[in-house]
């Protein structure tokens, strides 16, 4: 008795919290995608919002999804039908002695099994939880296509911006060549500085063709997902977002861990158990079976009409044994939910902290680094023209602000690559980029 009521709490509770889960994460796991907006299929300038309207209305991973919500719909409807009446006939008496069948009996009958206890409402039950957790599977597909569209495009704008600034360290350089070898005919350099400057200027060129071939490779990924034209796809990245706003959302997550990826998978998990719970209960109740037919007795001429009715004498439960096991499995889950809740917290708490150091880095670059760079080197530029301090001094200057246009450049992704991973774990479509705002 003890253990029974111990059952009956614990499921309770489990359910009251997955039906809360549901309830909260009813807004989240949706994918922006526009489907009624159009692109002009010759553009090659791409927003983030232009990539994902051309991904919805070329990916086939979104038509798909579409035909298993049909495919779990038309269990439903399967779920609800009756079972068809069976219709049987006996002849008897055909063979033997019996000249000109005389002796012929021949009987007609209809049966029909009734399902009076409930086990035609818990299929369509079970078929109303597949439908939902069929819907929940495609909430996350197609939010893992968003999820993959934000990843490629930030890719390719890395590098974009990785071959335009390959581009200005070689022009930098070249100008740093020219400059020395002016110098040398004037007799103000050495023959050694103009070897070290062509040899930062070749390593600036092979900078660039890398950059190209990463330009391409991020361009054939981003298009494969619409089955566009690579050819010269870039993508529009003209003003930074402001991450600051991103932070402030991130402060409300850690009261929003139920609707989590894990834990929503573990409620609809619950919710596919419980309905095949309810239908273990029903099919083991027994079923009723009417029957009706006509009798026809050729030797006397005597007609007469047949009624039955049969049942299983329900005296063992034959499922008994799935009932306890799918109990058993409610619990696990419970037990489950419990871990991944504080996995979750832990997961978002760690991901929010390692967000905030990457903007602290991103605004130091920003604010003091790069603009400390750029004078230290313009001002060793003029120091140097004027034949007061090394080549090696600019050269050292000229590295360092190329250096720290690259480093610029690559903690913007990943500080996006951090935001995606975040999206991923709270279900919420962070609107970051001016691009989308547009």
């Amino acid at each position: 008795m003890k253990a029974s009521l111990y059952l009956t709490c614990v499921l309770l509770l489990l359910f009251r919290s997955v039906g809360t889960c549901s309830t909260m994460s009813a807004t989240r796991w949706e994918a922006p995608f526009d489907t009624v907006s159009t692109v002009p299929a010759k553009d090659t300038l791409l927003t983030l919002r232009r990539a994902l309207v051309l991904t919805a209305s070329g990916n086939p991973v979104l038509p798909a999804l579409a035909a298993q919500r049909e495919a779990a719909q038309s269990r439903l409807r399967q779920a609800g039908l009756w079972p068809n009446p069976e219709l049987e006939s006996e002849i008897e008496e055909i063979g033997g002695d019996a000249p000109g069948l005389r002796e012929l009996e021949m009987t007609v009958s209809l049966t029909q099994e009734l399902e009076l206890f409930g086990q035609r409402r818990a299929r369509e039950r079970a078929a109303h939880t597949n439908i939902a957790a069929t819907d929940l599977n495609a909430r996350f597909s197609a939010f893992d296509l968003y999820l993959d569209v934000k990843r490629r495009f930030h890719v390719l704008a890395h590098a974009q911006m990785k071959l335009r600034l390959a581009e200005l360290s070689v022009t930098l350089h070249q100008d740093i060549t020219d400059d020395i070898d002016f110098r040398i005919s004037e007799g103000a350099a050495l023959p050694s500085e103009l070897l070290l400057a062509r040899l930062e200027l070749q390593r600036a060129e092979m900078a660039i063709y890398e950059a190209r071939q990463e330009l391409e490779s991020a361009r054939l990924s981003l298009v494969s997902l619409w089955g566009g034209d690579p050819t010269g796809i870039t993508v529009d990245y003209s003003a930074e977002p402001d991450f600051s706003q991103v932070l402030d959302r991130l402060a409300e997550f850690d009261q929003l861990v139920d609707s989590s990826r894990l834990i929503v998978e573990i409620g609809r998990d619950v919710e596919l158990v419980r309905a095949e719970r309810r239908l273990a209960v029903a099919e083991a109740k027994p079923g009723i079976t009417l029957s009706g037919g006509y009798r026809r007795l050729r030797a006397d001429g005597f007609d007469s009409f047949l009624f039955g009715v049969s049942m299983p004498l329900p005296l063992f439960n034959r499922n008994q044994g799935t009932s306890a096991a799918l109990d058993a499995q409610l619990r696990s889950l419970e037990y489950e939910r419990r871990r991944a809740s504080h996995e979750v917290a832990a997961s978002i708490r760690a991901g929010r902290a390692r967000l905030r150091q990457l903007i602290q880095q991103h605004d130091i670059l920003d604010a003091d680094l790069l603009p400390t760079a750029e004078a230290a080197y313009e001002m060793l530029r003029r120091t140097y023209d004027a034949g007061r301090v090394a080549y090696a001094s600019l050269l050292e200057a000229s590295r360092s602000l190329v250096d720290l246009r690259f480093e610029h450049n690559d903690i913007l992704l990943i500080i996006h690559e951090q935001i995606v991973e975040l999206e991923n774990i709270t279900g919420i479509a962070l609107q970051l980029d001016q691009s989308e705002e547009n």
